[in-house]
């Protein structure tokens, strides 16, 4: 394997010798549309502090927008007659008033409130990134203490999620700490095919305390969901991101409330953030984004103890109780001098109910090496490996909810790894990094031996090398790359991924296995463009197809722009230019700077052909493009 990547990498050498990547310069992106902006709907964008005098410059790029779903729980609470409850319509104005989460300069300059039509929405001081962070609060009506948090709002949840994923990069849920272990399980199995970042936080202390952990909790959690392309439903709390459903409360009078007893930190933010990309969960599909809020309810937690009666068992597996996950000692094990009590577990699974053995240790796995163990595998019991009580519970929920599988493959799919829950043996060990004679080349040049400096090696070599394998179609050499180790999600130095590269050169095949592998349809590069914008701009129209199956979309600021681009096409009669951007999803009758739409246009100039096309192109519209939609009104609104 080592000298067949090593074969493989070699053919690298023709396209990094071949003329620098097919890049577009920053002053050449996206000419035709911004030679004319539309003066009201296009705000200028600062690069530098809005305290400084500086002239501000445009740059769709220069923003990123998260959506912040305001639940409940201590961070909004307030002190009524001596005890903390939720205040309704007073979380936004307290963030108002600090400075760290809102530049009230920079809103006012760039008229921030006009723009997004509300005073709910609020903007981060610029990041150490150059970026800002805009967000907007959604505010639910009540506010709830988690403790009173149900499956019915966890499903509100994620339709708010799915009704405005096009229109943020990323979300941020308030969520009590009781519960919020639950939640996050639960939204990471309901949130099917996920390509953006829901990061649930909270605090132990209001964030109106003169001492508190929801500032910095907040801050965090806006800046990760904004900056970083994370595809999965995370919590962050006291400086650290994790895997949603890998967490558990482990303290209730601490800052550092959470714990991942059995995955390391998807990121921790101390002097930087540091994301530890070899951890990320990626969906592997060209699926698109979807919720599933339908939950089966009929499910249970079971903790045995010493001396527990058959009939306790017997009463709590009782119709309608369809699934259980039983807390056993240690590695997964039960008394084995029990019949009576086997005999009811094994009734159980007899009669379809399907139970899944964790482990109530905070840290470890199920395993069958005891014959305390292996007695309730061969009742029928399911090993739930290292998953938390909270996530397999949210799993079977999720699992027998679905009425078109039955219940073999239900058992099956319980056994799965199906959103990073569960740590699973890898059929395959991958090409370790001292067996890869390319690294071997590069190590022994450097004189470097040990493991940090050998991954540094890779993660700074790969991403342009796999941007040139994208380039020239070498999936060959991608694979080679992929069982390195190598991740194919990261960006080179212009972080430009290569599925920016494949889309850029219309290789559908290179960007099909990319999309397999975990690769992001929402990386931008350092100029804001996305796979989709390249696709588009190079006119590839099955990429384009294929990431828009996938669930890629046009930016709030991309589609503004958009219309003065329709209308030099249809000027220009250039038809095809016009058929793919409706591909894209963009409504041929948004407007230019002008205010012309792209068939006005052609009917001035006289290019009866162009007319003709666009109203046969306009005779099916896309489907709610462009609208916000909530299910509960923002406050302020």
């Amino acid at each position: 394997m080592a000298d067949s990547s090593f074969d493989n990498l070699t053919s690298l050498a023709r396209a990094l010798s071949q003329p620098k990547l097919d890049l577009v310069e920053a002053n050449d992106v996206f000419v035709s549309r911004n030679a004319q902006l539309h003066p009201c709907r296009r705000r200028k964008l600062s690069s530098c502090n809005s305290f400084e005098s500086v002239e501000p410059v445009t740059s769709s790029s220069a923003e990123a927008r998260v959506l912040v779903i305001n639940t409940g729980g201590t961070i909004g609470m307030t002190l009524h007659d001596n005890v903390l409850a939720p205040k309704a319509n007073a979380f936004v104005q307290s963030l108002r008033k600090l400075p760290i989460l809102h530049d009230e300069t920079y809103a006012q300059q760039t008229c921030l409130y006009d723009y997004y039509g509300s005073e709910n929405t609020l903007v981060l001081p610029l990041s150490k990134e150059n970026k800002r962070i805009v967000y907007t609060v959604l505010e639910y009506s009540p506010l709830l203490d988690s403790s009173n948090m149900t499956t019915d709002d966890w499903g509100r949840i994620g339709k708010d999620i799915e009704k405005n994923y096009e229109n943020y990069d990323g979300f941020v849920i308030l969520h009590g700490t009781d519960t919020m272990a639950y939640t996050a399980s639960a939204l990471s199995f309901m949130c099917e095919h996920l390509g953006k970042p829901i990061i649930l936080t909270g605090s132990q202390v209001p964030i109106y305390e003169m001492r508190n952990d929801g500032r910095d909790n907040l801050l965090g959690a806006l800046l990760i969901a904004g900056q970083f392309v994370i595809p999965e439903v995370c919590l962050y709390f006291y400086n650290k991101l994790y895997r949603g459903n890998r967490v558990t409360k482990v303290d209730a009078g601490s800052f550092n409330a959470f714990n991942s007893p059995n995955l390391a930190p998807l990121a921790t933010a101390e002097v930087d953030i540091t994301i530890n990309w070899d951890t990320v969960w990626r969906a592997n599909t060209t699926a698109k984004f979807q919720v599933r809020t339908e939950l089966n309810r009929n499910v249970g937690l079971l903790r045995l103890f010493p001396g527990i009666t058959a009939a306790t068992v017997r009463a709590f597996l009782q119709p309608p109780m369809e699934g259980v996950v039983l807390e056993t000692y240690g590695s997964g094990n039960a008394p084995d001098n029990r019949p009576d009590l086997l005999e009811e577990l094994k009734k159980a699974t007899d009669s379809g109910v399907i139970i899944i053995n964790c482990t109530q240790c905070l840290r470890g796995t199920v395993c069958t090496s005891y014959a305390t163990g292996k007695v309730l595998m061969d009742s029928g019991l399911i090993a739930g490996g290292d998953m938390t009580p909270e996530a397999a519970l949210s799993k079977l929920s999720y699992v027998l909810a679905k009425k078109d599988v039955d219940l073999d493959a239900k058992k099956k799919m319980m056994s799965q790894n199906l959103r990073g829950e569960m740590s699973c043996d890898l059929a395959g060990a991958k090409l370790c990094l001292s067996d890869s004679r390319f690294i071997q080349v590069i190590a022994k040049s450097l004189s470097i031996s040990c493991k940090e400096e050998l991954e540094a090696i890779r993660d700074a070599l790969t991403p342009p090398l796999a941007c040139a394998a994208a380039k020239i179609g070498d999936i060959e050499a991608l694979e080679a790359l992929k069982e390195m180790g190598s991740s194919l999600c990261l960006g080179d130095y212009d972080g430009r991924t290569p599925l920016h590269v494949a889309a850029c050169e219309g290789h559908l095949k290179v960007v099909q296995y990319l999309l397999s592998h975990g690769a992001t349809v929402y990386a931008k590069d350092r100029y804001g463009d996305t796979p989709l914008c390249n696709a588009v701009r190079f006119r590839h129209k099955e990429v384009v197809k294929l990431l828009r199956k996938t669930g890629a979309h046009f930016s709030r600021n991309e589609l503004e722009e958009a219309g003065t681009e329709l209308c030099s096409l249809a000027a220009s009669g250039d038809v095809e230019g016009l058929e793919i951007w409706k591909l894209a999803g963009v409504d041929l009758n948004k407007r230019g700077y002008d205010g012309k739409t792209a068939i006005q246009v052609a009917r001035a100039v006289g290019n009866k052909e162009t007319v003709a096309f666009l109203v046969q192109l306009m005779s099916n519209k896309p489907k709610g493009a462009g609208v916000i939609e909530f299910t509960a009104t923002p406050s302020g609104l």
